[in-house]
């Protein structure tokens, strides 16, 4: 008896996993199939139907680790197909919680016309290899939702994403059913996206590290992060049709060593946006609208700029709004079309600031334009004139300009205050 035990143990314990890939029907019911629901509700559906015979099916795997080689293996050609220029995916595939996809020294083109797709749950690596998609309204996609890692190494991928919800080209988000679940990662490096509809789009609930991303061509906007903690070095966006970062919500917010460049929008937009900020070495450039925008009702909270280059952008290089408190040390923010550093402080709050060591130099309206109320304590600022106003500063300073400049212009340290309280007139005595 003892001895069947042991052996009916040890079958149990060594049986091989059951249907670790397989291929599972796609419902609208959210209970049932919740990580793919989102995408069917955008139109999945009917592009899986104009190639898949019967109800719409997914390649679903629950555990274990794949390439595509092995992958292939257990799965009909009309799912994932090998030609002599590499991968095509033609079917959705779900990367379940315990398992993980490798694509190593890989070319995989992801066919969006037959519902193909990538959903992590689980872990997916995209190393040396190649990834592209139909680059259209019906382009494929990948998305993280949470718990999942993703990372991205040494690769190129072009052409994905659509306008759809979850469905811009790479994504991360933590599905309403996941209360609890760990936060979705996102690992780049050394990598180059280009014509996706949105580059990266990070919902609550994400995490994001770049180290060497090279973002072009955008549809949509380059980088949008919502309430997700993020750390960037070496990011290049260029040439989106919107902004080219954009980041809201409370998540910590790291950028160095980074350029935007030649975006429809602002280079970098953080609106309504109330965690740190620490922005060093950050190159934004000939961008349609602000070098640089803040606009949120920050108060104290930590926002530290250092070596900024913000030049021929097509309105202030600069622009803060709301209230906060500033820290901004080294910059050049020169040829701007409006002014090198304009805020906007709203009613009831102020914009306060410490800037030093800074180049001003021929924005066409003024170097600093004030509204609201609040102080700035400028030193060492270099100015030169290209105002069709006449002016080096404008707005609604408390002191005249003729009595800022020459300390100004003499690098002493001077505070600019401005109201945007009525002046008081005192009553004349009728004595």
């Amino acid at each position: 008896m003892k001895t069947l035990l042991v052996a009916l143990f040890l079958m149990l314990t060594f049986q091989p996993a059951q249907a670790s890939v397989r291929l599972s029907p796609i419902y609208a019911n959210e209970a049932s199939n919740w990580p793919l629901e989102t995408f069917a509700a955008n139109g999945l559906f009917r592009q899986i139907a104009r190639y898949q015979q019967g109800h719409p099916q997914a390649i679903v795997l629950n555990g274990g680790e794949y390439t595509l080689a092995q992958l292939a293996r257990k799965l009909d050609s009309r799912a994932l197909s090998r030609t002599a220029s590499g991968w095509t995916l033609h079917y959705p595939l779900v990367i379940g919680p315990s398992a993980r996809l490798t694509l190593s020294a890989s070319t995989l083109f992801i066919e969006g016309r037959h519902g193909g797709c990538l959903i992590n749950r689980g872990e997916l690596l995209i190393e040396n290899s190649t990834l592209s998609s139909n680059g259209d309204r019906s382009s494929g996609f990948i998305h993280g939702w949470g718990g999942s890692t993703t990372r991205i190494q040494n690769s190129t991928l072009t052409d994905l994403g659509r306008a759809d919800y979850r469905a811009n080209g790479l994504s991360l988000a933590r599905h309403r059913y996941q209360p609890g679940a760990a936060p979705a990662q996102l690992f780049v490096t050394d990598s180059r996206f280009s014509n996706f509809y949105r580059g990266l789009d990070a919902e609550a609930g994400s995490r994001v590290s770049i180290s060497g991303l090279s973002l072009s061509g955008s549809r949509e906007q380059g980088v949008v992060l919502h309430n997700s903690p993020a750390r960037i070095e070496r990011l290049q966006v260029s040439d989106s049709t919107g902004h080219g970062l954009r980041a809201g919500g409370s998540g910590a917010f790291f950028i160095t060593d980074s350029q935007l460049q030649r975006n429809g929008g602002s280079g970098l937009l953080l609106e309504a946006h109330t965690g740190e900020i620490h922005m060093t070495r950050v190159d934004s450039h000939n961008n349609r609208e602000y070098g640089a925008q803040i606009k949120s009702q920050r108060g104290q909270q930590v926002t530290r700029l250092e070596a900024l280059s913000l030049n021929g952008n097509g309105s202030d290089g600069l622009r803060l709004d709301g209230g906060m408190h500033v820290t901004l040390n080294k910059a050049d923010i020169s040829h701007n079309q409006r002014y090198a550093i304009s805020i906007e402080a709203e009613d009831g709050r102020q914009i306060t600031g410490n800037m030093a060591e800074l180049h001003l130099h021929r924005n066409r309206l003024a170097a600093l334009q004030t509204g609201g109320e609040g102080t700035l304590v400028l030193k060492g600022v270099s100015l030169r004139h290209d105002s069709n106003q006449g002016k080096y500063l404008a707005g609604n300073l408390a002191d005249q300009e003729a009595d800022l400049l020459p300390r100004l212009l003499r690098g002493q340290e001077v505070a600019i205050s401005f109201t945007g309280a009525l002046p008081t007139i005192p009553l004349v005595s009728l004595r």
